[in-house]
């Protein structure tokens, strides 16, 4: 077997071999019409397991006689479900708890009787059902679930490792470094390798000793075709954001490439089931392709596991932490960045700015945050390059097998219009106070409420909540946002403020300004998961204003915005004694900015050129102190 080093150069499909001995596609049809996805198709082809939009449903469809059972409709048991080799059919469900940590379950559905059963009671954390050789696994982060006592090799992932187990002896590594995370593990037919994809890097395959053989172009969802030959769904600008136009294509493990369907058709999910091809086209259509090719020689290389000790996150009854899934937007100073530079009159010159940048600041402030109180957090991103900015199916995928307990996706927003405004908006999936998923609306009060409060900045209107269908009316109906369509988390997508307002994008350049709205929204998430931050210390933060210089910023004429900010101040922070503490100086970028952080509870002063405030910080809280003279 060809192995090729991990570092080798990702190639784009269009620039490699295609296949020498082409799969032909024979017949194609259409199984279900519209609004379906996650398709799975059983061992002997004769019946459909599919979910609806929201993962509100579980459905499956007899193709011989065209009758639809509903499988489960409660607890989102949509887009994880899988069949067994006996057609039983295994899925999982969520809910809230009090503490409003998800808890998930694992459920097994019989089509003769009809009736479900509960196979593993609700656990935190995540809970994956995965294709094992001779069954199907369940793995959770507490118990775990297999339909036979000897289901053969299966794969999964957390975060960025890769695991490879029979149930009993297992093999674990991080075959492609460290990333935002892996996703769609499976072993080969043959049970010698693991292919899977490390999220912002492209697709891999592995041994089962986690030794990299093969790297692959940049896509989505891998599904073995035999031994040689893999299907994936990718987009016609390979490695970016996969909204239309995309398409699937099979590759053999050396590289060389052919298209299977049209970018028109929009081709997504797939799923292989000997020689069907089961996948979901544009509008929820579910197709399927019966497919012709030469087979590849079964491998016999024997395959060994390490024996080691099963992975669980935390000992069984511990304490769980609650868990964040963020989500710092976009990435990489590309043209879907939104560049847009201004003028900055203290250095006389034009600056730049890209939304990346501040979103990725308030992302790492309020990872950096969250964990020092306890909490686990993952993160799409932990730098700002083009690699980062991944595909809006990849951060769904990556949110909902983190095991997470809410998803947030930092942003700023443009109005796109020549009049310019500045509020903070959240936007959840579905329609307004009728979130896809429960906890949402509750999560987008409390992130509204700490952000309308930050008074260092200049707000023309109130916050707005909406649900995304309803935000987005000439999307068609439940489209809404990409990064929500297919997550299952209680979450959404807060755009902090509007970086087109000129005043704001100026605040938006400064480093402590961001900070402050990550921690804003550290209040919020601590809001909804009840917790207290005892013991921990406040800030103080504020913008220093000057009334009587020449206004600079014409038509900005909310609030103070229509005056200059005093740049290089220095504003000093003294106790109740009088004793200087701390100072801070304000940048050279117009707005301002000044910030005090991890502050013990107390009365301070607060002293710019001539004037003095007197604030009272308080525990775990924000305090703001404005200077205009």
């Amino acid at each position: 077997m060809k192995r090729i080093a991990l570092a080798a150069m990702l190639v784009a499909v269009t620039s490699v071999a295609v296949l020498a001995q082409p799969i032909t596609v024979v017949s194609t049809r259409v199984l279900v019409d519209s609004c379906a996805y996650f398709p799975q198709l059983s061992a002997d082809g004769t019946m459909l397991l599919y979910s609806n939009t929201e993962a509100s449903e579980l459905y499956l469809k007899d193709l011989a006689s065209g009758r639809v059972t509903t499988v489960a409709d409660q607890g989102l048991p949509g887009f994880d479900a899988r069949f067994a080799h006996d057609g039983r059919i295994y899925y999982v469900t969520q809910a809230l708890g009090k503490d409003n940590l998800v808890y998930r379950a694992a459920h097994c559905y019989d089509p003769a009787t009809g009736q479900s059963q509960q196979v593993l009671k609700p656990q935190h954390g995540a809970v994956y059902v995965l294709p094992a050789a001779q069954g199907v696994a369940i793995e959770g982060e507490q118990q775990s679930y297999t339909t036979a006592k000897q289901v053969g090799l299966y794969a999964y992932t957390r975060n960025s490792e890769l695991f490879v187990t029979d149930g009993e002896g297992m093999s674990l590594s991080s075959p492609a470094g460290e990333c935002a995370g892996y996703l769609w593990p499976s072993v080969s037919p043959d049970g010698t390798m693991v292919a899977f994809e490390a999220a912002g890097k492209g697709l891999y395959v592995c041994d089962l000793a986690g030794n990299v053989l093969h790297r692959l172009p940049s896509a989505s969802m891998p599904v073995w075709l035999d031994d040689n030959h893999i299907i994936a769904m990718t987009n016609t600008n390979f490695g970016a954001q996969r909204d239309k136009g995309t398409f699937l294509y099979v590759t053999t493990l050396d590289g060389e490439v052919q298209r299977l369907t049209d970018p028109q058709e929009h081709a997504v999910q797939p799923m292989v089931m000997g020689n069907k091809l089961v996948y979901v086209a544009d509008g929820g259509q579910i197709k399927e392709a019966t497919l012709q090719w030469t087979r590849a020689a079964a491998n016999t290389d024997n395959r060994t596991l390490s024996a080691t000790t099963h992975p669980k996150s935390r000992p069984a009854g511990a304490q769980p932490a609650p868990r964040v899934f963020l989500n710092p937007g976009h990435g990489g100073h590309d043209s879907n960045d939104r560049p847009t530079p201004y003028y900055c009159y203290a250095t006389n010159d034009t600056l730049p700015y890209y939304e990346s940048d501040s979103n990725f600041k308030k992302g790492m402030a309020l990872k950096q945050i969250l964990e020092n109180r306890g909490y686990e957090v993952g993160i799409t991103r932990t730098e700002n390059k083009t690699t980062d900015d991944l595909d809006l199916f990849e951060i769904s995928s990556l949110a909902n097998h983190s095991g997470a307990d809410m998803f947030l996706a930092i942003h700023s927003n443009a109005t796109g219009i020549e009049r310019k405004l500045n509020f903070p908006l959240a936007l959840y999936r579905g329609w307004s106070g009728e979130p896809c998923v429960e906890g949402s609306d509750s999560i987008a009060s409390c992130v509204m409420r700490h952000l309308i409060g930050n008074y260092t900045t200049v707000w023309s209107h109130p916050l707005r909540i909406y649900g995304d269908w309803t935000f987005y009316p000439d999307w068609g109906p439940k489209t809404g946002l990409g990064v929500l369509r297919y997550n299952k988390l209680p979450g959404m997508l807060s755009e902090g403020s509007f970086h087109d307002y000129l005043p704001e994008r100026r605040r938006l350049n400064n480093d402590d300004f961001c900070w402050l709205e990550g921690w804003n929204l550290s209040l919020a998430i601590d809001e909804y998961f009840g917790q207290p931050g005892t013991g921990e210390n406040g800030m103080v933060a504020g913008r220093v204003i000057d009334l009587n210089g020449e206004t600079p910023y014409a038509g900005y004429k909310f609030g103070l915005d229509y005056c200059p900010a005093r740049n290089n101040t220095t504003v000093t922070l003294l106790d109740n004694r009088k004793q200087v503490v701390a100072q801070a100086i304000t940048d050279s970028l117009d707005n301002g900015f000044f910030l005090f952080r991890d502050l013990v509870p107390g009365v301070y002063h607060l002293q710019a050129g001539t004037m003095t405030r007197t604030v009272t910080v308080r525990p775990h809280a924000s305090t703001y102190c404005n200077f205009s003279y």
